[in-house]
C-alpha cells in the first residue's frame, strides 16, 4: 500500500549542460535528419529516432507511398508532419499519445501546427446559439499532444489566445481561461470559446496563442549496486542527486532510505499537484538475472521540507515473487525521477480552420 504525505514539491530548473556540450533550451524537441531520395514512408518513418518514447507505424496502405523529404535536424512532429502532408496522410495519435500511426488522408479537415516537442491539433468546432439569450459563439476543440518522453505535470486547461482572424479579416474575441490541468498521459485537451464569427467568415484563417507547461525533459536513473555494508557514494546527474541512507532488514521486512536533492529556490506546486509528480519517483530492485520489480509502499515523512526529498520503501523478502535480499552480489536498487522541472511557454499557430 502506498502511503503519500506531501504538500509541497519543488520545481526544478533546467539544469546547465556540461561546458562541451551546445546551449539547449529546455524542453527541446528530439531531431531528425533524413536526406535519402526515392524512397517511400514505410522507410522514413522507420529511420525516425527511437528516443522519444513513441511509437510510430504506418498504416498498410501508406506504407509503399513515395516519400520525396529532406530534413537536417528537423524537430521529431515537425519530420513527422512534413512526411504526413508529402503523402497525403495524417498524423493519429492513440493510447495517450504514446502510439502515432499515419493513415490515409481522407476526408479529414484537421488542421496542426508543431511546436518544439509539442504539437497542436484542431479537432472540433461547434457552433452554438443560446436562443434566449440571442447570443451565438463557436467553441473550438484542440488537442495538445508531445514527445511521451517529456514528462509534463501540469498544463494550462485553455491557452492564451493573441490573435484570431476570418476571411473577411475580422479580429475576434476568444474566450479567457487560466484553470491548469494534471494530464496523465501525453495529451491534453483545451477548449476555447471565440466571439464575433458570422456566416461570412467561411473559417479561421489564423488562431495563434500560448500555454504554460510544467515539464521534465527526460526520467533520470540511479543505480546501486549490492548496497550491503559500507553505503555507496550519492550519484548525480543533471543537477539532481540521489543517495541511499539506509538499507537494513527489519524482522522480515527491507527498509531502504532515499534521499534525492533538486536545485533550490524554485516555485512550488500546490498540495494536491504534488501527487503528480511523485507517480514517477520510484524504487526499483533488480536481480540477478534482470527481473525488475517496484517497491510501491513507501512513506514521505519529512512532507513540509521538499528537498532533500526523504522517501521511505519498505518490502517483504519473497525471493519466488522477485523480492530478493538487495544487498547480496549481483542485486541493484534503481531510483527513477524525473529530471529537473522548468515552466516554459509553447507558442503555436493554427491556419485555415474549417467552420461548420
Amino acid at each position: 500500500m502506498r502511503f503519500l504525505a506531501v504538500t509541497a514539491i519543488i520545481l526544478g530548473t533546467f539544469a546547465a549542460l556540461p561546458a562541451a556540450d551546445p546551449p539547449k533550451r529546455p524542453l527541446s524537441p528530439t531531431e531528425f535528419t533524413w536526406d535519402r531520395s526515392g524512397k517511400v514512408l514505410g522507410e522514413v518513418v522507420a529511420a525516425l529516432p527511437k528516443t522519444t518514447g513513441a511509437s510510430v507505424v504506418v498504416a498498410p496502405a501508406a506504407m509503399k507511398t513515395k516519400c520525396e523529404v529532406r530534413f537536417d535536424k528537423a524537430p521529431f512532429w515537425e519530420a513527422l508532419q512534413q512526411s504526413a502532408d508529402a503523402t497525403r496522410t495524417r498524423i493519429a495519435i492513440s493510447e495517450g499519445g504514446r502510439k502515432v500511426e499515419l493513415v490515409p488522408k481522407g476526408e479529414s479537415l484537421e488542421v496542426a501546427a508543431t511546436s518544439g516537442a509539442f504539437r497542436v491539433v484542431a479537432q472540433q468546432v461547434v457552433g452554438r446559439t443560446l436562443l434566449d439569450q440571442g447570443v451565438t459563439f463557436h467553441e473550438v476543440t484542440l488537442l495538445v499532444h508531445w514527445e511521451p518522453r517529456v514528462r509534463v505535470y501540469r498544463i494550462d486547461s485553455a491557452p492564451k489566445v493573441t490573435k484570431v482572424t476570418d476571411v473577411t479579416g475580422s479580429r475576434l474575441s476568444p474566450g479567457a481561461g487560466s484553470a491548469q490541468v494534471l494530464p496523465t498521459n501525453a495529451t491534453s485537451e483545451m477548449k476555447v470559446k471565440v466571439n464575433g464569427l458570422t456566416r461570412k467568415s467561411e473559417q479561421i484563417t489564423a488562431f495563434a496563442g500560448e500555454f504554460t507547461v510544467t515539464a521534465a525533459d527526460r526520467m533520470l536513473s540511479f543505480a546501486f549496486e549490492a548496497p550491503g555494508g559500507k553505503l555507496p557514494e550519492a550519484k548525480k546527474e543533471d543537477n539532481v542527486s540521489a543517495s541511499l541512507k539506509r538499507v537494513q532488514k527489519k524482522d522480515d521486512t527491507w527498509e531502504v532510505v532515499v534521499e534525492v536533492s533538486y536545485p533550490k529556490g524554485q516555485p512550488v506546486f500546490e498540495s494536491f499537484q504534488g501527487e503528480w509528480w511523485l507517480r514517477d519517483n520510484r524504487l526499483v530492485l533488480l536481480s540477478p538475472e534482470g527481473k525488475a520489480v517496484v517497491i510501491d509502499d513507501y512513506e514521505v515523512p519529512t512532507p513540509d521540507r521538499s528537498t532533500p526529498l526523504v522517501v521511505i520503501h519498505r518490502f517483504k523478502e519473497d525471493a519466488k515473487n522477485g523480492f530478493g535480499n538487495p544487498t547480496a552480489k549481483g542485486w541493484s536498487l534503481v531510483y527513477e525521477t524525473p529530471s529537473p522541472l522548468v515552466e516554459v511557454k509553447v507558442p503555436f499557430e493554427l491556419k485555415g480552420i474549417s467552420l461548420p
